[in-house]
């Protein structure tokens, strides 16, 4: 892990939140793996999952709060990592599931590990997505019970997100939970990622951020 700088190449804007940044700098990184990104609304930095876009380093960035609004208007950004483990995932055929804001991971994993991959969104996104795609609770509820065949799901999103996800398809098939929104340091120093697990306290930043969903909710 080290500290660097990132160069921003291009901002695409997905709906009227939700943003893609890309960089010009290259670094090397394991899937679901993440940096953290200072700001100057805050002393803490935010954490976000790396990926790829446009054969770019990418990042995709939901606009909730004044740190996250800096991190979209700025040309150069300070970050450090990349943090945690990287996700490996069983054998057999794999799925994951996503908001819309982890589009760059997704294509990063997808080229990895040839899984499929849904996305659900709470409003129709404004650029022509390349994966499956459903707007709306209903419709996402709907897609993950047509979900069959699958040895492995992953997902990425809110906590609410990933617990419904998890309780639609915990006995489809193994399912893993990505947690990275916890991040408050990125390095183990700060404890604040702590959640408890059936086999004991786990700090995200360092044990995660994946963790198979039955350690959290059985």
């Amino acid at each position: 892990m080290e500290n660097f700088s990132l160069s921003r190449c291009e901002l695409i804007r997905l709906n009227r939140d939700t943003f893609i940044v890309t960089f010009s700098e290259k670094i090397d990184f394991e899937p679901t793996q993440f940096i953290m990104i200072e700001t100057e609304t805050s002393i803490v930095r935010k954490p976000f999952g790396l990926g790829r876009w446009n054969d770019r380093l990418a990042i995709g960035v939901q606009v909730i709060g004044p740190g996250t609004a800096y991190i979209v208007r700025q040309e150069k950004l300070n970050a450090h990592g990349p943090c945690g483990k990287g996700f490996v995932p069983p054998k057999g055929r794999g799925a994951v599931i996503v908001t819309l804001a982890c589009l760059p991971m997704v294509f990063d994993l997808q080229e990895r590990y040839d899984c499929d991959v849904f996305i659900g969104s709470v409003d129709e996104p404004w650029i022509e997505v390349p994966f499956p795609l459903v707007v709306g609770d209903e419709a996402f509820l709907k897609m993950l019970q047509s979900l069959n065949g699958y040895d492995w799901f992953l997902v990425i999103g809110s906590d609410q997100m990933e617990k419904i996800v998890y309780d639609v398809l915990k006995d489809k098939a193994e399912v893993f939970v990505s947690f990275n929104e916890y991040m408050a340091c990125g390095i183990g120093a700060c404890r604040g990622c702590a959640k408890v697990t059936k086999h004991g306290l786990k700090h995200l930043c360092i044990d995660g951020p994946v963790l198979r969903g039955e350690e959290v909710w059985s």
